[in-house]
């Protein structure tokens, strides 16, 4: 049986396979994020409420399109917070763990 840590490095591996350097690692996991993540979703960032809206990577960052009542900003990935369970949403929990050698 996989367990959490085996499977998350096994999304790592799927996600960069073939990748030569950090931004095609990042543009590798952005393909995955695109392929797999449900748009638009709720979050939030910093406490705020926040609707994520699109997703976008310019090679040194993978960034979102976030919404709420003042307006539109464009964020890192890695700055939002998802609290309901969204379709895709381990792609995020993989990036983190790559992006931050976060322990999930």
């Amino acid at each position: 049986m996989m367990n959490d840590s085996n499977l998350l490095d096994q999304l790592i591996e799927e996600a960069t396979v073939d990748c030569y350097d950090e931004e095609e690692c990042r543009i590798g996991f952005f393909t995955m994020f695109e392929d797999n993540l449900q748009m638009p979703f709720a979050a939030t960032i910093g406490g705020r409420k926040i609707s994520v809206i699109k997703i976008d990577c310019d090679g040194k960052m993978i960034k979102v399109l976030v919404q709420d009542e003042l307006g539109q900003i464009w964020v890192d990935i890695l700055d939002i917070e998802v609290g309901e369970k969204v379709r895709g949403l381990n792609w995020l929990n993989v990036y983190r763990k790559r992006e931050q050698g976060t322990n999930l």
